[in-house]
């Protein structure tokens, strides 16, 4: 069976220099070993591998392990990684630098050919992987695509394919220009004369210089014509705050912003939405499971006091823009009314709930947005009407 083994080189600029390899005992098994990707700890500088093996003790399969190098040289015991494992093969986990965003290569049901690429995030370094997702057409075919891996700050991946047009296993490139995303920021006055502006930090947590763009897609316009752009670069442990980001863009309204490195590694980012009587509100960045794509769900739960509180829902597509069925359920379940939204690509715009859903809307109600085809982020805002703050949520993915 296929074991993993390892060799040294004293001299990391002979190409030649490379020692007798050894095997390493402590990950190998009776059973296949092979696909591995290592990651260094960006806080600790502890190296982990990530691997797969078909051993017993997972759901089937090719399954996804993890180790850790221990101080003695050697690694840990390799965990089963549960949440990128199925009963297909689970195959080449490859992890960016940052440690929140994996790539897997697998078979596993809703796939579009033999082999895809997925990809898994996690908030922090400490937290679980998503379920991984599908990265579709026309990065995956109904061909093979093998061991995505990315550079250039995340914004760049090379696989293999065996698609159309190649002479067999081929190398392929795709390029993505999105990374970290704020799902709204605000320079308004509300509804009864609250005003409300967005605070920001944007902050390098690494010993080597960061650099990139801050790219602002304004509600209602579709992108790239319309963006607005500022560059940024971050010394290493640089802190930039703004008072009132939409400003420092020469914008007012609402709009979606998104961090783009230039380097591998992005800044880690603050922004709050304050109003003029005092509240405020952190927004939170889009993570992976937030992306609703077709055949899933996300839900959200209308305000229980809608005289003190008003509902708005911020709708954001990707680049197949969406088309949704949404259902409403009062709050003993009953279905309430049922339509049916399409937007196009690339296209954001924040609507009261109301609008949206194609009727009024009572307290304790349950919204459910079905996604039939493309992709979304959908985020629900509920703003106390005397103003003094508002309750922002990113809706989760929900699996069929």
């Amino acid at each position: 069976m296929g074991d993993f083994y390892l060799s040294f080189r004293r001299n990391p600029l002979d190409d030649l220099a490379w020692e007798t390899p050894q095997n390493v005992t402590e990950l190998n098994s009776a059973s296949d070993e092979f696909g591995p990707s290592l990651f260094v700890h960006p806080q600790t500088g502890a190296p982990a591998i990530f691997f797969n093996s078909n051993r017993p003790g997972g759901p089937g399969g090719s399954d996804v392990y993890t180790s850790t190098l221990q101080a003695n040289g050697k690694f840990s015991p390799p965990t089963l990684v549960p949440e990128l494992s199925s009963t297909a093969n689970d195959t080449y986990p490859t992890v960016r630098p940052n440690g929140l965003e994996l790539f897997l290569t697998s078979n596993r049901v809703g796939g579009l050919g033999a082999n895809d690429l997925w990809a898994a995030t996690r908030a922090t370094l400490s937290e679980p992987w998503s379920s991984p997702v599908n990265l579709g057409a026309p990065v995956n075919t109904s061909a093979s695509e093998i061991r995505g891996a990315t550079y250039a700050g995340g914004t760049r991946m090379v696989f293999f394919s065996n698609r159309t047009g190649s002479a067999g296993q081929d190398l392929y490139e795709t390029t993505r220009t999105r990374t970290t995303a704020i799902p709204v920021l605000a320079s308004v006055t509300g509804l009864f004369g609250t005003t409300f502006k967005s605070p920001g930090q944007i902050s390098n947590p690494y010993a080597t210089p960061l650099s990139g763009n801050l790219v602002f897609h304004p509600a209602g316009l579709q992108q790239p014509a319309t963006d607005l752009v500022l560059a940024y670069t971050l010394n290493p442990f640089e802190t930039r705050t703004s008072g009132d980001v939409m400003a420092s863009f020469g914008a007012t309204g609402l709009g979606w912003l998104e961090i783009i490195p230039a380097t591998d590694g992005e800044p880690a980012s603050f922004f709050r939405i304050d109003d003029s009587v005092g509240g405020a509100t952190a927004v939170p960045t889009v993570s992976g499971s937030n992306i609703l794509v077709a055949g899933s769900s996300g839900v959200l739960v209308t305000p229980s006091d809608l005289n003190r509180f008003r509902l708005n829902i911020g709708i954001r597509t990707l680049s197949n823009g969406v088309t949704m069925t949404i259902s409403v359920y009062d709050a003993v379940r009953t279905l309430v009314r049922t339509v049916t939204r399409s937007f196009v690509a690339s296209y954001f715009a924040q609507f009261a709930a109301a609008d949206l859903l194609g009727g009024p809307i009572a307290p304790n109600e349950t919204v459910v947005f079905r996604i039939d085809s493309g992709s979304a982020v959908i985020y629900s805002s509920s703003a106390v009407n005397s103003g003094g703050g508002l309750t922002l949520q990113v809706l989760s993915r929900l699996e069929p």
